[in-house]
C-alpha cells in the first residue's frame, strides 16, 4: 500500500476541500499462486483500514481492480458491478472481500489508469502482434487495448471501482 494523503484536492459543489477527509490505498497485491486461500486479503485490507484510522481520518477510499473482470473484457464495468451471487455479495472475489469488510462500492472509475506505448513496445510486453487498428483483447486486461497503426500508438485505459470504507473515529 502506498498511502496518498493531501496530494490532491477534492471538489464538492464547487468548493475545494483542503483538509484530508480520507486516505487511499493505491496498490495491494498478493501472489495467489504462492499465498492464495490463506485469508491474507482480509488481513491486508484490515491493516490498511487500521493505518488510515490511526491517522484520525474517517475513511479509506480504494480504487479497486476487480480480479475476475478480465475474463469478460468487453462487459462494461458498471454492468459487471451489478453481478451478484445468490447471497447478494459481489460476484467478483476482490470486491467481495471489500464489501464483507464493510466497504461500499461507490462507482466505477472509467479511466483509473492509462498505459500508452508504441506497437513495438506492446508487442514486447505482450507477445501480441498489434498489427491492426481497433480494439485488441490482451490477456489479464480488464478492457480491450486500442491500437492505432497509422500513428503507431497503443493505449490501455483501465477502469477500477471506487470502494469507500468508513472508519470509526
Amino acid at each position: 500500500m502506498f498511502p496518498v494523503r493531501g496530494s490532491f484536492a477534492i471538489r464538492s459543489g464547487g468548493v475545494d476541500i483542503a483538509e484530508p477527509l480520507g486516505d487511499s490505498g493505491v496498490r495491494a497485491e498478493i501472489d495467489a499462486a504462492s499465498f492464495g486461500r490463506r485469508g491474507l486479503s482480509y488481513r491486508m485490507l484490515a491493516a490498511m483500514r487500521a493505518a488510515v484510522g490511526r491517522q484520525g481520518l474517517d475513511a479509506l477510499v480504494a480504487p479497486v481492480r476487480p480480479t475476475a473482470e478480465h475474463l469478460r473484457p468487453r462487459l462494461p464495468m458498471a454492468e459487471y458491478l451489478r453481478e451478484v451471487r445468490h447471497d447478494g455479495l459481489p460476484a467478483d472475489p476482490w470486491l467481495r472481500v471489500h464489501v464483507r469488510a464493510g466497504g461500499t462500492m461507490v462507482k466505477a472509475a472509467a479511466a483509473s489508469m492509462t498505459v500508452s506505448g508504441t506497437s513495438a513496445e506492446w508487442r514486447r510486453w505482450t507477445g501480441l502482434p498489434f498489427d491492426r487498428d481497433g480494439e485488441i483483447e490482451v490477456p489479464a486486461a480488464l478492457v480491450p487495448v486500442h491500437c492505432d497503426t497509422r500513428h503507431d500508438g497503443v493505449s490501455y485505459v483501465e477502469p477500477h471501482v471506487w470502494v469507500r470504507h468508513p472508519l470509526a473515529a
